[in-house]
């Protein structure tokens, strides 16, 4: 039997695992066998779900064991994943079955992809990147490592999103945009051509409300 556990047991990390439940069952031969996270009593308002069996830095590996990573925040996401970088231990890379994904899309290690997203062809997912439910990525486009889109969010064709970057609920990435590292897409809004690395902004279109 092959565990999978999931690393971060707050909101997000709830939701990841009913869409893992929703993974295992079409994929037998896989059990979700708990939670990693650093408050011990995260999950203590939650009964049902599976125990928090160790702290980040407490977890060891395990043959057959994966990590799924749960966390949203892009700068929250990196340094969890660094804390498990000398621990050896696999990234899981959860794609939700009712994901529709297009051809020659290259998805990397640790991303997780959440129920009716459309994932289309020609385009690169970096590691870790997190995509939440019911998004469209366009043809052609680049999400880098560690960024994260929230629900319902539109990246269309020809779209680079640099490392790191956040986009909130509905937000939209108009063709051929590009959004910088580090940089803030608020929920709603609408980017029309560029992003610098490191802003906010918020609007339609889209203008800079801080850096």
């Amino acid at each position: 039997m092959k565990k999978l556990y999931i690393v971060g047991a707050g909101g997000f990390g709830r939701e990841v695992y009913a869409w893992l439940s929703d993974w295992c069952n079409a994929n037998p031969g896989w059990i979700i066998a708990g939670f990693v996270n650093d408050i011990a009593s995260a999950l203590d308002e939650f009964p049902g779900l599976p125990p928090i069996v160790s702290t980040i830095d407490g977890f060891q590996p395990q043959e057959n064991a994966w990590l799924v990573c749960a966390i949203a925040d892009p700068v929250g996401k990196k340094d969890v994943v660094k804390r498990f970088r000398g621990k050896e231990v696999p990234f899981f890379t959860l794609i939700h079955p009712s994901v529709i994904v297009g051809q020659r899309a290259k998805i990397g290690e640790g991303v997780v992809i959440c129920p009716r997203t459309v994932v289309s062809s020609d385009l690169h997912i970096g590691d870790f990147a997190t995509i939440n439910s019911a998004c469209t990525i366009g043809h052609d486009t680049s999400i880098g490592a560690y960024s994260t889109l929230s629900g319902h969010c539109d990246v269309t064709g020809g779209v680079v999103l640099e490392e790191g970057v956040f986009m909130g609920s509905h937000a939209v990435v108009l063709p051929k945009g590009h959004v910088g590292r580090g940089a803030s897409v608020g929920a709603g809004s609408v980017v029309l051509r560029k992003v610098a690395p490191g802003e906010t902004v918020f609007g339609v279109p889209a203008k800079r409300i801080s850096r």
